[in-house]
């Protein structure tokens, strides 16, 4: 059985605070199961980032949030009314060269925000126990827990610890406490099988009497280096620079990752002025960033949620979306909703939440 834990001492510790974290921490909430939520960067979101560039908005991960589903547009539609921009890309060029080209067809919900996407993972970690700057560096037993190790040398513990990161992460913090429990061997095997891909991004800003480019979101088929671009600004209101945002393909990031930032950034922005006209060459701002796990490669991924769990029952649960059926920021999210709703339905956990009584449900 079980301990009743106080506030300081949850149920389930969820590692990371991107979408698929938050909507853990949420469901095992809406259930009445206690938690804490631990992130490294200083912001929730994972992927969904927007940062205030220049007093401006800018998405730099996901340009866009799409729902294939009821329920995912359900959970979008939670956000408040103003600041929706649905329909967004509405000018998209070689739709089909995206790594999600399904966002593009009939019946896919596509929605931007005018204060950027990271208003949605924001919105999840409304009322949630998140702490940000917690990064964590190991993983120990401790009997039938699991103790959560900070850089900065405090720990936590918690019978069930949630891996909410990208896969390289997941697989440094439960291979040297996991390695010899039920399972772990055959998982292991096929995490290393799993492959992310990297990209190199570039935050260009321009004059907003620059030539109109023409699109909101463009895959060019004739670059090498240049996977997408982003007309970022198309989706503020009353934009105080035009704003690009550059993806790089995966082969070049690959190629280049070791370069300094200034090498890639030039050689992007050059491409991007290929295509678009010299003006591209010289924005009067231009700020970059390395996506080590930019995305899945498309067909990986295991398929479903894992929990691993040692001899003395602590239990240690992989969710994300290289645990779910597709990629993408919706797969992230119900592939937390999955791995919450199997903790909390637990009978051992059940019992916890019915002895806290009612107001802690």
């Amino acid at each position: 059985m079980l301990e009743s834990n106080t506030m300081s001492e949850p149920l389930v510790i969820v590692v990371g605070a991107g979408v698929a974290g938050l909507a853990c921490a949420r469901e095992l909430q809406r259930r009445g199961v206690t938690c804490r939520v631990l992130e490294r960067a200083r912001g929730v979101g994972g992927r969904c980032a927007t940062r205030s560039i220049e007093d401006q908005r800018v998405d730099f991960g996901v340009p866009l949030l799409h729902a294939t589903t009821r329920e995912f547009g359900l959970a979008l539609q939670e956000l408040p009314e103003a600041g929706k921009f649905s329909g967004w890309p509405i000018n998209v060029r070689e739709p089909r060269l995206a790594c999600q080209p399904a966002a593009f067809q009939p019946g896919h919900r596509r929605l931007a925000r005018r204060a950027g996407v990271s208003e949605f993972p924001r919105h999840l970690a409304v009322d949630l126990d998140v702490r940000l700057g917690a990064r964590v560096t190991s993983l120990e037993a401790a009997g039938p827990r699991t103790a959560v190790v900070l850089a900065d040398g405090s720990r936590f513990e918690a019978p069930f610890v949630v891996l909410a990161t990208h896969l390289p992460e997941t697989l440094r913090l439960i291979e040297p406490i996991a390695s010899e429990w039920a399972g772990a061997a055959e998982l292991q095997r096929a995490l290393h099988s799993v492959m992310g891909l990297r990209c190199l991004t570039v935050m260009a800003g321009y004059p907003t009497d620059t030539p109109e480019p023409g699109f909101d979101l463009w895959y060019p088929l004739e670059t090498t280096m240049i996977h997408a671009i982003i007309h970022d600004s198309s989706k503020r209101e009353a934009p105080r620079h035009r704003v690009l945002v550059i993806q790089s393909r995966d082969l070049y990031a690959g190629d280049a990752w070791e370069q300094p930032d200034a090498t890639w950034r030039d050689e992007l922005l050059w491409e991007a002025a290929e295509v678009l006209g010299p003006w591209a060459r010289t924005p009067v701002f231009v700020h970059t960033h390395r996506w080590e796990w930019a995305r899945l490669r498309r067909g990986d991924g295991i398929g479903e949620v894992v929990t691993l769990e040692s001899p003395e029952r602590a239990a240690v649960s992989l969710c994300g979306e290289a645990f779910a059926t597709h990629p993408g920021v919706e797969a992230a999210y119900f592939s937390g909703i999955a791995i919450g709703e199997q903790i909390a339905t637990l009978p051992r956990v059940r019992e916890v939440v019915r002895a806290a009584g009612p107001t802690h449900a």
